[in-house]
């Protein structure tokens, strides 16, 4: 099944490029294309590319990077920072109880109550920061997943981690919650584009950058309440945020 294209407003003449990574048998929806098209036009952006995973986002569309010289807050969203951490666990596959796993990673739908001020301080981000919403998942497509490794590839592992096939590994997927709508909601004037030399721009950066540190303590803080859960050990194998400048 190809392409479903709808014909959308035209985009002008001096548009930036617009770097398609996926066939015509890929499924776009229309909606996410000319959402493309107008993020092409908008001023200032001088490239985007458009990845398989392309779909409709609130503002702009999602799976896509764009290069520009000023700051649209409205394509990063609330849900700043949000990316995937995945972790090894010490536990092999053929130890894992699965009831009693399910049971244990249910209490992840509730709250931390561990010591957040001294966990947000280590990054350097302020101890009251969002605490309240520190180590959850949220909603939405976020989740913390068991997955079984089917193959490795050792020269891709960091340096002494031994994964091997069967072992189990943590995937989380979540982001910076409550912080990162409170970011996004105090720019919702900033939809031209903010100068990242002005005063604005700069105070967005500013709180952006405490946002991606955020997510990713907070996934880390997710992983470890499902490692407790169930009594094993994790070592980070890679993280990847997706939604950033």
């Amino acid at each position: 099944m190809g392409t479903s294209h709808t014909e959308g407003p035209a985009v002008s003449a001096d548009a930036a490029p617009i770097h398609r990574y996926y066939s015509g048998r890929t499924w776009i929806e229309g909606a996410a294309e000319e959402q493309l098209d107008r993020v092409s036009d908008m001023a200032g952006v001088s490239h985007v590319a458009a990845f398989p995973d392309l779909h409709p986002g609130k503002y702009g569309p999602v799976g896509c990077a764009i290069l520009a010289d000023r700051i649209y807050p409205q394509l990063i969203g609330n849900d700043i920072g949000c990316g995937m951490s995945l972790y090894a666990l010490d536990l092999p596959a053929r130890k894992l109880r699965l009831e009693r796993a399910a049971r244990k990673l249910r209490a992840l739908e509730g709250a931390w109550n561990g010591a957040a001020g001294e966990r947000l301080a280590a990054p350097g981000l302020a101890r009251d920061l969002h605490s309240h919403a520190l180590g959850t998942i949220g909603g939405g497509n976020h989740f913390c997943e068991l997955q079984v490794a089917d193959a490795v590839s050792k020269s891709s592992l960091p340096a002494g981690l031994n994964l091997k096939q069967g072992d189990l590994v943590l995937l989380v997927h979540s982001g910076s919650r409550s912080l990162g709508m409170a970011v996004f909601g105090s720019v919702l004037d900033g939809f031209a584009g903010l100068d990242p030399e002005g005063l604005q721009g700069r105070a967005y950066l500013e709180a952006h950058g405490n946002a991606v540190r955020w997510a990713s303590l907070n996934r880390l803080l997710i992983a470890e309440r499902a490692a407790e859960g169930l009594r094993a050990d994790l070592r980070l194998i890679c993280v990847a945020p997706h939604n950033l400048i």
